[in-house]
């Protein structure tokens, strides 16, 4: 029973470890104990059935609020995260078994690991079709701002990264070799000082200071909508208001434009405005996007690039080519909710010479706290990445005003109609991940493949691998 009360306890750390519970020092050690139960499995297939053990005492309880959002459908979701944990158990202990004998054998096993779950993490995130990159192991350093400044250089992936290879390296100590538990500490520590140092330079400031006003509101009217946004107390700044906020008039959207932009002042400040076109019997096609106004006229229109799957994905055609926009505040790199669950949609806008990321969102008050809280958990690190402010406007919480640095400086709290102020600094960024960083992950997913490939060949013996 011990290795798989092993699995279950490293299940159970990681849930303790990640987002809203948020004991973050346990992500150092949580993923151990599994890790030392799959080196000492008979096969394969034992390791991917530890796997499968510690996916689903992670998954399962932190992925609780699933049965609200899909009712008997969050079992094999939960399952299908499981899944990618089962197969990282498996591709470790098959890591261990080819290169145990060599002298290499602690580099390759820490390195290794690191990069199977990188590789995994990446595709079960953003390369298959049920893309979906909740709970990746690096945000669980959210709360800790100084680790979390490595995301400006190798993205939440290699945090995820940083991670593992700590916890194989504890597992090779166990072993006696402990170089890479050395090299990891001494990693960690000098991660968290340079962070620290970044913080300060981002303390310093230095973009053009915009005020901001956030609409927090689930009412999906826009005459509600025009009547919370606090135009006398905001001017010449930035408005946002949600994703879904209001429905556009098919035919008609240019006299909507003009009458939003006449009710809020004309063009005192700048509006992202997240709306939608609903299908219709003769169309059957979704629109999902969000108006930029300002000066009294349409902007720019940003169209949602990453669709929910078996939630949107039916009926929104992603957009192929987003691109900033440009406003009187400066170049507004606006994504739509989902959209800032992935690195690419962020990065890409930074790339595109965005100077601040606007996101309206939606996330449905009755999908509860837990959920909101993830949710908003995540975006600290595409302002990391990016090295840009982000202005989060929310449905029911949290919206949120966050800093290059990660730091939430303004947040409102989940289910309350209420409308967040505070300022937004703009100003072109560049950052190692969003020139080269980035590359981490795609790099290890073909490492990841050609290690499987040559395993499954010793395996099956048309190679000799000695």
């Amino acid at each position: 029973m011990t290795p798989w009360l092993l699995a279950a306890g490293s299940g159970l750390a990681l849930f303790a470890a990640s987002s809203p519970v948020s004991c973050w020092p346990l992500v150092f050690v949580a993923l151990a104990p599994l890790l030392y139960a799959a080196r000492g499995a008979k096969d394969a297939r034992q390791a991917a059935n530890l796997g499968a053990v510690a996916g689903l005492c992670f998954y399962v309880p932190a992925l609780h609020w699933l049965t609200k959002v899909c009712s008997w459908a969050a079992g094999p979701f939960w399952c299908l995260f499981a899944l990618w944990v089962a197969f990282f158990a498996a591709s470790y202990r098959e890591l261990v078994v080819r290169t145990e004998k060599r002298r290499w054998a602690p580099a390759a096993e820490t390195l290794g690991a690191a990069a199977l779950w990188i590789a995994f993490e990446y595709f079960r995130s953003e390369v298959w079709r049920l893309e979906c990159s909740w709970l990746a192991l690096g945000y669980a350093l959210k709360p800790f701002p100084p680790l979390l400044q490595g995301a400006s250089l190798l993205g939440v992936y290699g945090l995820s990264g940083l991670i593992v290879f700590a916890n194989a390296a504890w597992v090779a100590a166990l072993s006696g070799r402990r170089g890479p538990a050395i090299a990891i500490t001494a990693a960690v520590i000098s991660l968290g000082l340079w962070g620290g140092r970044r913080l300060e330079r981002i303390d310093a400031g230095g973009g053009r200071r915009v005020a901001a006003a956030l609409v927090q509101d689930e009412n999906f009217d826009v005459d509600k909508l025009i009547k919370a946004t606090p135009v006398s107390e905001v001017r010449g700044g930035l408005w946002v208001w949600p994703e879904y906020g209001f429905t556009a008039i098919t035919g008609h959207e240019r006299a909507q434009i003009q009458s939003i932009a006449k009710r809020l002042g004309g063009p005192a400040s700048t509006l992202v405005a997240g709306g939608a076109t609903i299908p219709d019997e003769t169309t059957g096609r979704l629109e999902n996007f969000a108006w930029v106004i300002g000066e009294g006229r349409l902007l720019g229109r940003y169209d949602k690039s990453h669709p929910i799957p078996f939630i949107e994905d039916k009926h929104l055609r992603p957009n192929p080519a987003p691109r900033p926009v440009d406003s009187p505040l400066g170049r507004l790199g606006v994504l739509l909710c989902y959209d800032l669950d992935f690195e690419d949609s962020a990065r890409l806008m930074a790339s595109f010479g965005a100077e601040a990321l606007v996101v309206p969102n939606l996330d449905p008050r009755e999908w509860g706290p837990w959920q909101h809280r993830q949710h908003s958990d995540m975006a600290p690190l595409r302002a990391v990445e990016t090295g840009l402010w982000i202005a989060r406007a929310a449905s029911s919480g949290h919206s949120q005003l966050i800093d290059p640095g990660g730091r939430v400086r303004a947040e409102s709290s989940f289910g309350a109609e209420s409308v967040l102020t505070g300022d937004l600094e703009f100003a072109r960024a560049s950052t190692v991940y969003t020139r080269i960083g980035w590359l981490l992950a795609p790099v290890c997913l073909a490492l990841a493949g050609a290690f499987l490939v040559w395993a499954a060949a010793a395996r099956f013996g048309k190679i000799d691998l000695k």
